[in-house]
């Protein structure tokens, strides 16, 4: 009787090596945020492996863990056939020659009316070939408590300088709440939010080909001093460096933050659990930076399908992917994560209820075609992909906030940092 066993990782013990392939053909999801959407993606495995007449293992792998595991899995010589990432990690793979490429599956994608997003598309491509398929768009809006704002008579903040005052208004009314909850721990969303605070006040950290990293720059010194100044005096508490993936979720799930940057998780938790916070909740823009080159910095990334190229099985791998793929059957997982997921077909956020009954919803589509990317202002690179991974925003910043090195200091190292790592690929 063929079977897929289910799996959710989340002990130390989930980043030892072990052999990937029991099952005939083993695929690791990234966690979804959402218990229906995994449920949904394992009775699709369950479905096509037994319309293929193999044994499917599908793992569902936190965020915070899937990178740890991939390396040992690839270590020991046993990586799964097909694995998730988030986007812009298909550069670190491809370099690594551990992937196949999956043009044919993309230009079947492209083929769907209406197309893809094709803002996603940069991320994945290697060397002219696609080594990865984005599975989605994630957006990332700001969550802002209306109900807080209006206590202190202010508006929904439209500038960087506005949060800080807003976050300072909040505090002082409310003095046990977390005014901004970003993370600065060493969690992919802390790394994620720090970028997004440097690029809105202007900064970026590479020039437009991608080949000279210019994080080092009066902008970025400026947006550090900025998440120093609101650290000091407590509009970002300290707890926010021990915080992971789930952190700022669970602080303004439980209404104990006044504002946080996340995907649309929150706003389909809140749907789901607490219609009381929804109505309180605004879902906006990331507020502008100051200055000439100040803008508002909204970044786009995507979960992504990559295939090992160690797999023994590359049809069945790749007839997974056009299983899930498939435009109604995928229609039915977008639906079911509720928002998270901006889907890859832009015809879908056209037609599906979720998208054009939900005004919260409306500005997702501009967000998904002109978001920035990572390696901004160049395209996504293996080398962009390392720094990520390597953490060396985040690790400069907390240079600044446990440290006590000043920001100029602390940007350069991470210049240096950047620049060390790049050459060594």
């Amino acid at each position: 009787m063929k079977k897929l066993a289910m799996t959710l990782l989340v002990s130390a013990a989930a980043l030892l090596p072990f052999q990937a392939q029991a099952a005939d053909l083993t695929i690791w999801g990234l966690q979804a945020f959402n218990q229906q959407a995994d449920d949904l993606i394992t009775e699709m495995a369950v479905q096509f492996g037994k319309e293929r007449g193999i044994d499917v293992e599908y793992v569902v792998v936190p965020g915070n863990a899937m990178t740890e595991r991939l390396a040992a899995a690839l270590q020991a010589g046993a990586p799964p056939d097909v694995f998730m990432q988030v986007g812009p990690q298909a550069q670190y793979y491809a370099k690594l020659g551990v992937t196949l490429p999956l043009d044919d599956i993309l230009e079947t994608m492209r083929a769907v009316p209406g197309g893809i997003y094709e803002s996603t598309v940069s991320q994945v491509m290697y060397d002219g070939k696609a080594h990865a398929l984005p599975l989605e768009v994630d957006v990332v809006p700001m969550f802002a408590r209306t109900d807080l704002l209006k206590e202190v008579g202010l508006e929904v903040p439209k500038t960087l300088d506005e949060l800080r005052t807003a976050s300072q208004a909040i505090l002082k009314a409310n003095p046990g709440i977390t005014a901004f909850g970003m993370t600065l721990s060493s969690a992919n969303d802390a790394e994620s939010f720090a970028r997004m605070i440097v690029l809105s006040y202007g900064g970026q950290m590479f020039d437009e080909t991608g080949k000279t990293i210019t994080w080092n720059s009066p902008e970025t010194v400026a947006a550090y001093q900025y998440i120093a100044d609101m650290f000091a005096e407590g509009t970002i508490p300290r707890s926010t460096l021990t915080w992971d993936d789930a952190g700022n979720n669970t602080a303004y799930q439980t209404g104990r933050t006044a504002f946080t940057i996340n995907p649309p998780s929150i706003y389909q938790w809140m749907v789901q659990n607490d219609e009381d916070l929804l109505a309180n909740t605004a879902m906006i823009a990331i507020p502008a930076g100051p200055g000439e080159k100040g803008r508002s910095a909204n970044m786009i990334s995507s979960f992504s399908w990559l295939v090992s190229k160690d797999t023994k099985r590359p049809d069945d791998a790749k007839a997974w992917l056009n299983h899930f793929f498939e435009p109604a059957r995928y229609e039915q997982i977008i639906a079911t994560v509720g928002g998270r997921w901006v889907p890859i077909y832009p015809e879908q956020t056209k037609t599906m209820p979720l998208f054009k009954d939900t005004p919260a919803f409306a500005n997702f589509d501009e967000m998904a075609r002109n978001g920035l990317v990572d390696g901004h202002a160049g395209p996504p690179s293996a080398t962009a992909a390392a720094i990520f991974n390597a953490k060396i925003v985040t690790q400069s910043l907390q240079r600044v906030l446990v440290d006590g090195e000043s920001p100029e200091k602390a940007v350069a190292w991470a210049q240096a940092e950047m620049e060390r790592l790049a050459a060594a690929q």
